[in-house]
């Protein structure tokens, strides 16, 4: 097994925190605001899903792994553009990060 670089490993740490944060916002608006509509609720959860998954993949040092955050960082963008949302750049530049280091390390990766 490839030894795990810093970068990756604070970046995974950093995301699996935010990924939990997102879950507990998700929940805590369905308990105690007006929840947003089933489908927007069921794709931010897959959305973390995915993310999680991938940063699994990058944290055991697995190329599918930053495979994944680039193909949700493209599925990102493609469903903003088709449901047109508004452009945040502080949205996509997490991914952005990770898919760069991800990259940066990729041949050390199994």
């Amino acid at each position: 097994m490839n030894k795990r670089p810093l970068a990756v490993t604070i970046l995974c740490a950093l995301g699996a925190i935010a990924a939990a944060l997102v879950v507990v916002i998700l929940s805590v608006n369905a308990l105690w605001v007006v929840p947003p509509s089933t489908s927007q609720r069921t794709v931010a959860l897959g959305a973390v899903a995915v993310m999680a998954a991938a940063l699994y993949g990058m944290w055991r040092m697995k190329r599918w792994g930053v495979m994944l955050v680039g193909a949700m960082l493209l599925a990102r963008v493609i469903y903003g553009l088709s449901a047109g949302l508004p452009w945040n750049p502080a949205t996509l530049a997490g991914p952005i990060v990770l898919l760069a280091v991800g990259l940066l390390y990729l041949r050390r990766m199994t």
